[in-house]
This record gives C-alpha cells, structure tokens and sequence, in this order.
C-alpha cells in the first residue's frame, strides 16, 4: 500500500481503504508499505484533509512515513460496495467502488523491511512469530 495512506490505515486516521476489486476477506490484514517514497506536498495535502475531516481536530499523524516494509495491521470489517458504502457511511472518504471498512490498527514498534504484492497476499509467518 502506498504511503502516506498505509500508515494513515495502522495508526487508525484512515478508517476506510477504496479498491477496485471485491475481497471476501474478513479478519487481519497486514499492512505492508510500498518503496515509493511519499512527496512532501502528498503527506501535506492529505494529513489538511483528514484535519479538515475531523473538524479541525489536531490528529497524530505520524512524525515519519517509512517505505518498503510492514506496518501493522488492521481488522477488516467489510467490503462494501460503494452504493452500500454511502448508505451506511454518507459521509465516507472513499469514492472507490468497493471499499474495505476497517478497525483495530496496530502499528508496529519495528518495522521489517519487506516486498510486499499486489492485493492480497499471504505473509511469512517469520514476520509475526
């Protein structure tokens, strides 16, 4: 996932994730970041939006957005369709058309350098042992 939204989802800011796809999965998802390095004005333009989101309210943003390794994980919820999506959520930040409710983040301390893969995959059990 590319950053800054990958953190944004551990550190529970972001909430809800917008694909292009349908997954069936439910449960833990582990988040891994992907080696593109953010650009100031992207991690600028998104945290104004998410503050803007909350109502002004100063959020944690991470003080770092790292590339190329695991974060954390969240929960995964449900995967909506995004007509379902604005039923439930009217006020929702995706406009994907399936969109991963998520709760539970878990950001971790370490974070492990790691080439994730496009959508879903599995993760070496090394990695959470």
């Amino acid at each position: 996932m590319h950053q800054p939204w990958a953190s944004l989802l551990v550190t529970g800011i972001k909430q809800h994730e917008g694909r292009t796809w349908y997954s069936t999965h439910r449960g833990r998802l582990w988040i891994a970041a992907t080696a593109q390095q953010p650009t100031p004005e992207e991690i600028n333009n998104l945290e104004q939006t998410y503050t803007a989101m909350h109502n002004g309210a100063l959020l944690p943003f991470p003080q770092v957005y790292p590339v190329g390794c695991l974060l954390g994980c969240v929960n995964v919820d449900d995967c909506l369709e995004q007509d379902v999506y604005r039923q439930q959520f009217p006020d929702g930040e995706s406009e994907s058309p399936f969109v991963f409710v998520c709760s539970q983040p878990q950001e971790l301390i370490v974070k492990f350098p790691i080439k994730g893969k496009h959508k879903i995959c599995k993760l070496n059990t090394t990695y959470i042992n």
